[in-house]
């Protein structure tokens, strides 16, 4: 179970180590092609999108619940 922690806070740092570099070279105008291709391969990209998805359909369930949604 700690090694899973473990290897699940690594994959995040990573992650968030490797988009923070490639919005800093963006800024700077170098353009990477193939970084997204690996993150997609790594599928961190994909269950980010998933995780801020399923995020974004529980806040709109709960305000609909709530009948603050028009």
């Amino acid at each position: 179970m700690k090694l899973q922690l473990i290897e699940n806070i690594c994959k995040q740092t990573v992650s968030l180590v490797l988009l923070t570099g490639i919005c800093l070279l963006y800024s700077k105008g170098i353009i990477l092609v193939y970084l997204p291709v690996l993150f997609l391969l790594s599928g961190t990209l994909i269950s980010l999108l998933f995780r801020t998805f399923t995020l974004i359909v529980k806040i709109i369930i709960a305000l609909t619940v709530m009948g603050m949604l028009v």
